[in-house]
């Protein structure tokens, strides 16, 4: 793969607004091909689920584009080329795109077909370029989706904290259009995916996920918590999953007791978190606790 970086338009071509001003899933659609250095060349999508991919937005606070990472929700075998993600102001004091993501500068890019740049790399040997992404290897600290023979035989706890549940969309989507790896032999996947908010209004794709799960319960089970408000008719989970226990003089306690209420043999899961590294800091932690040992452990933390 050649070093060369260069950047396309992408179409802004769709919006969805969970929470005003808070929390909206974005759509960028990139063309088929470009021209670079006087070649037509195709673009492809090879991008692996739980990846991220790279775009330049506008910086709201600097008043000037800016190089930022986007971890993808949708996977490239079902829409290739169409780039969704979800995007939260993060309400930070130096905070520059997060905020502007959610102003009507966007609604305004998506109405009149107006552009964002991503970036896609140079494939030499293949004459073709390639949507960038942010690592291709299986390491501890990304979650991008183990290979098709292994993930298949997997038992996989996808702990997703507000909108850290973006990755596992798109190892959903992934999975699906695979036959979440069932063949002769081989039961297939088993995903349990623990989806914690602070209200409703964060709970994203909500009335799908729990089709799937009705759908195939064999291998998805769809878990929703909410930690601050909730219906009075709502008969999910409640309150926080992780919980630190400070007692003077002594260590801090993790209780992961709702947590293994939901997922009793959670030893046996291999365990993907999307969410604050606290929450990272603190089940690893509560495990050690308790003398418990997940098959495996992989996080991706802000």
């Amino acid at each position: 793969m050649s070093s060369q970086e260069v950047f396309v338009p992408a179409t802004v071509t769709q919006t969805n607004t969970y929470d005003v001003g808070e929390v909206r899933r974005i759509a960028l659609t990139l063309p088929r091909t470009h021209v670079l250095d006087g070649r037509t060349l195709p673009i492809r999508d090879r991008m692996r689920p739980g990846s991220a991919f790279l775009a330049r937005p506008w910086g709201q606070r600097t008043g000037k584009y800016r190089r930022r990472m986007y971890t993808r929700s949708n996977c490239a075998i079902d829409a290739p080329g169409v780039l969704e993600t979800i995007i939260n102001d993060t309400h930070r004091e130096k905070a520059d795109t997060s905020p502007w993501w959610q102003t009507e500068a966007i609604d305004y890019l998506a109405a009149t077909g107006g552009t964002i740049e991503v970036r896609v790399d140079l494939d030499a040997q293949a004459q073709e370029l390639v949507i960038y992404e942010n690592s291709q290897n299986v390491q501890s600290n990304n979650l991008i989706l183990e290979t098709d023979p292994e993930w298949s035989m997997l038992r996989f706890l996808a702990l997703a904290f507000s909108t850290g549940i973006t990755p596992f969309l798109s190892y959903l989507d992934y999975m699906r259009k695979k036959e979440f790896g069932r063949i002769i032999g081989c039961r297939g996947v088993e995903l349990i995916l623990i989806v914690s908010v602070r209200n409703p209004r964060h709970l994203l794709q909500h009335e799908k996920l729990q089709a799937i799960a009705a759908s195939h319960p064999e291998h998805f089970r769809y878990i929703p918590v909410l930690t601050r408000e909730w219906p009075e008719d709502w008969s999910g989970c409640k309150g926080r999953i992780i919980k630190q226990e400070d007692e003077e003089g002594q260590e801090a306690r993790i209780n992961l007791d709702s947590l293994f209420g939901l997922v009793p043999n959670i030893h046996e899961c291999h365990i993907r978190l999307c969410g604050n590294a606290s929450a990272r800091d603190q089940l690893i932690e509560g495990l050690r606790q308790v003398g418990l040992t997940p098959s495996s452990f992989r996080a991706e933390v802000w």
